[in-house]
């Protein structure tokens, strides 16, 4: 697991089926936040869920969830609900290529704050979302 500093207590997930996005996404969150936050990926739910419990039970807070809205085998939704079970109210940054978001938005942002970004995303965009959404909670 990659820390980003000794001070570094808050924990960012991210997820999204391709590798090479998950790359990118993690480098500019760490280029774009700094040490405060511990910045996790994942390909799957499965995955996502046991990196999430593990900071947990380290006494991590989990800030956020970065999610690609439509994944083989699990949708923006389903990684919301599911992290959600763990931390009521988790704030949820959804990240897709699809012009038409309301259905996502409309069944994520039952049970906490939520933030769309498209992609292929504009860095500036990705960091003043995820801070909107940072200083909701």
């Amino acid at each position: 697991m990659i820390d980003n500093g000794p001070e570094a207590s808050r924990l960012i997930l991210c997820i999204d089926d391709e590798a090479v996005i998950l790359m990118a996404l993690a480098m500019e969150l760490r280029r774009g936040l700094g040490p405060s936050f511990i910045i996790e990926t994942a390909t799957c739910l499965e995955e996502l869920l046991e990196v999430a419990k593990e900071y947990l039970a380290e006494g991590k807070h989990l800030a956020c969830v970065i999610t690609d809205w439509i994944m083989p085998g699990a949708r923006g939704e389903d990684v919301a609900r599911a992290l959600r079970d763990l931390v009521p109210g988790l704030p949820v940054l959804l990240m897709t290529g699809h012009s038409d978001t309301s259905e996502a938005e409309t069944s994520i942002g039952v049970g906490g704050a939520i933030k769309v970004v498209r992609k292929p995303w504009r860095n500036k965009e990705l960091l003043i979302a995820l801070n909107e959404l940072l200083n909701k909670t």
